[in-house]
């Protein structure tokens, strides 16, 4: 009889237990009714407009690492095409010895040719000389404006030299 009584407990037992533990897993809340991952930051990838203003804030801030000397800052924001002609240590290394490019840069225009490009006009003013002027081409690529040293600029970079 013993063994009848233990057999019908565990029969009657076992699901319930079962039951409430695969519940308790399936479910599990927190005290504020929130699940575990509640916790965690929602990362959120956006893309730039693309837009002559958000070029423009891109161009700029290609010069402002240029004018303050942040080399490897510039060459982050070039297009994949533009990295791909010098890696950013040799173009550190380089442009720091270039004193052609240095000076300070405004952004005098930014023209849209399509959604994806835009040319932007600027001016630069080396220490003690006289201002000149460029344009170069701004492309958006995976969500983001990047600039397009000219291809004068580039070819100089690939042979080491300052353009």
């Amino acid at each position: 009889m013993t063994r009848t009584f233990r057999g019908i407990a565990l029969a009657v037992i076992a699901p319930v237990v079962l039951a409430s533990v695969l519940a308790g897993c399936s479910d599990k809340k927190d005290d504020a009714g929130e699940t575990p991952t509640a916790d965690r930051p929602t990362v959120e990838v956006t893309a730039q407009p693309q837009d002559a203003q958000t070029a423009q804030v891109t161009a700029e801030q290609v010069f402002d690492n240029l004018s303050d000397g942040d080399w490897a800052g510039a060459w982050e924001l070039w297009t994949d095409t533009a990295q791909s002609a010098i890696a950013k240590d040799a173009y550190v290394d380089l442009v720091s010895t270039c004193t052609a490019l240095q000076g300070d840069y405004v952004v005098t225009g930014v023209t849209p040719v399509d959604d994806s490009t835009a040319t932007v006009k600027w001016t630069r003013t080396p220490a003690g000389g006289s201002a000149t002027s460029g344009t170069n081409t701004i492309k958006y690529q995976n969500g983001q404006w990047k600039f397009e040293p000219d291809a004068t600029a580039l070819a100089a970079f690939r042979q080491n030299k300052c353009p």
